[in-house]
């Protein structure tokens, strides 16, 4: 139990366009590909040094816990690099998968059809997760009465970085100081989870509760309840029980559980250098720095992820003596700058060209396998098998 093997990434060469419908399911439609700027907003951009970004992705299905892997996510680069959109969408429940698959695909056409996208990226993504939410309560409330799914995204165009939560899963920068010689994190999103206090006072105010499960233990010929775990977001019943504050989906803990997402805005620089995002399977076992210092060893992040995950799938093997291990998704994204310094490398890894026009979309992985993906050298198209 437990093993995996690597798996090629599936594409072609040619037109670099990932292709989805209004289910949620890849197919027939539009290129989920960051829009071109229009030509008049082009002018008066300075001097500044724009980061160009390449993509890296490594998931790695749970075993102990179920069939199929949950998480899933997207990565879509410009052709010249300058424009990318990631993300990390971790499912739970029973309709887990259909809901971090159908988040994904609906986010990134709202996010790059929105008419504000290159003015205001800011309210466009948070535009794409209030939408996204809504289409779920409209086409897929069965499904999404008690499941749900993280999201964690960020939109970069040039210098500007935007970043979006709702969940547990989460984004970190890496940032080398003045010197160059070492790199620090920076959590660019905070774990939304209900014994964070604020989230806790956002929920008890909306009338839901937090508590711990209660959990029936054998005593002297008779059971006794303890409580035990994380705590929980629960109704006014104790019913429920979401090991964190806000999802899209999970119906029947609104307006407890949030679909709101928080959101940072940041400007980038040459001290920026490494973008990591990753579901809970990977933060339940290494911290943010750990994932840093780990991306910042290799030049090319596909390697980066690959390890991330694989730390993190081993240390999930001696905490639970094998029996278990979540989920693993990890996305980095390195954000070259020509002509600046950072920490040296030690990866034997050949650095990645220029991103190319590509898109990437995971998930629909059987237990037992691992996706290692990133950026080829040509435009590909490349999908969940």
């Amino acid at each position: 139990r437990g093993g995996s093997r690597q798996e090629r990434p599936r594409g072609h060469k040619g037109g670099g366009k990932a292709m989805y419908n209004s289910e949620g399911s890849l197919g027939p439609g539009s290129a989920l590909i960051p829009p071109a700027t229009p030509s008049s907003l082009q002018k008066g951009r300075g001097d500044s040094p724009v980061p160009k970004a390449s993509v890296g992705i490594s998931t790695i299905p749970n075993f102990g816990k179920g069939d199929e892997n949950q998480d899933t996510y997207v990565a879509s680069c410009s052709e010249s690099g300058t424009k990318c959109f990631v993300g990390v969408f971790d499912g739970h429940g029973d309709q887990g998968k259909r809901m971090s698959h159908f988040a994904r695909n609906e986010m990134s056409k709202r996010l790059f059809g929105h008419q504000d996208l290159q003015t205001n990226p800011a309210a466009a993504l948070e535009y794409a997760y209030r939408e996204t939410q809504e289409k779920i309560e409209k086409e897929h409330r069965h499904q999404a009465e008690l499941s749900g799914t993280t999201a964690i995204a960020a939109y970069q165009h040039r210098n500007k970085l935007v970043v979006a939560n709702v969940g547990d899963s989460r984004a970190v920068l890496g940032r080398c100081d003045t010197a160059g010689q070492t790199m620090a994190a920076v959590d660019l999103s905070s774990d939304q989870k209900p014994s964070r206090p604020d989230e806790r006072q956002r929920v008890l105010a909306a009338g839901g509760t937090v508590d711990q499960m209660s959990i029936p233990v054998l005593q002297r010929g008779g059971v006794r309840w303890i409580r035990a775990g994380p705590e929980r977001v629960m109704d006014k019943q104790g019913m429920g029980g979401l090991a964190m504050s806000r999802s899209l989906g999970d119906l029947r803990l609104h307006p407890y559980v949030s679909a709101q997402p928080e959101m940072l805005e940041r400007k980038l620089d040459t001290r920026d250098k490494v973008l990591v995002l990753g579901s809970d399977g990977v933060w339940d076992q290494l911290s943010s720095q750990e994932a840093v210092d780990i991306a910042a060893k290799h030049e090319d992040p596909r390697s980066a992820a690959r390890e991330i995950t694989g730390v993190a799938r081993h240390r999930w093997q001696i905490a639970t003596e094998g029996q278990m291990s979540d989920d693993i998704t990890a996305v980095v994204v390195k954000l070259g700058h020509d002509g600046s310094h950072g920490p040296p490398s030690s990866a034997a890894a050949t650095p990645p060209r220029t991103a190319t026009l590509t898109s990437f979309f995971g998930g629909n992985q059987r237990r037992g396998l691992s996706r290692n993906e990133g950026n080829s050298r040509s435009p590909a198209d490349i999908v969940g098998a």
